[in-house]
């Protein structure tokens, strides 16, 4: 699971945000004030959630990489929707991999989250190098 998790995030930051993470050790957690979260929701066969923390230092880069612009972005809604994009096709390149390419699910659209919640250990977690910040994905099911 947790090989399929840092496929799919490193394929999607490559894709969509022409950013290229490298794995990073696990002892090195992320989240602190200067991260931003947004969950992703599914349920099919397995039920879950897909979390993605990102440092907001990188997050108006990966933005203006998403959208094509000369200068990084600052709008906070647009920095929103760029980290929920990324969650969602994180999500959706995960679920095959970990459930089977014929399984249908039904993700939920991404919301931001201000906290992780305490005591909900993660089934698999990819922690990612992201340019000069960092970046988790935790995923966890029912």
């Amino acid at each position: 699971m947790e090989q399929a998790l840092y496929q799919a995030a490193i394929l999607t930051f490559e894709e969509l945000g022409f950013i290229f993470p490298i794995e990073r050790p696990s002892d090195d957690e992320c989240e602190n004030e200067e991260s931003t979260r947004v969950s992703v929701k599914f349920n099919g066969s397995v039920s879950g959630e897909i979390v993605l923390q990102v440092e907001n230092t990188i997050l108006p880069t990966i933005a203006s990489n998403m959208l094509g612009t000369e200068e990084p972005l600052e709008d906070e809604e647009i920095l929103q929707d760029v980290l929920g994009e990324l969650a969602n096709v994180i999500c959706g390149n995960t679920l095959p991999s970990i459930a089977g390419k014929n399984e249908v699910f039904r993700l939920e659209p991404p919301r931001k989250i201000n906290k992780l919640e305490a005591g909900e250990k993660p089934a698999a977690i990819a922690h990612l190098d992201v340019e000069e910040s960092r970046a988790d994905v935790l995923l966890y099911l029912n």
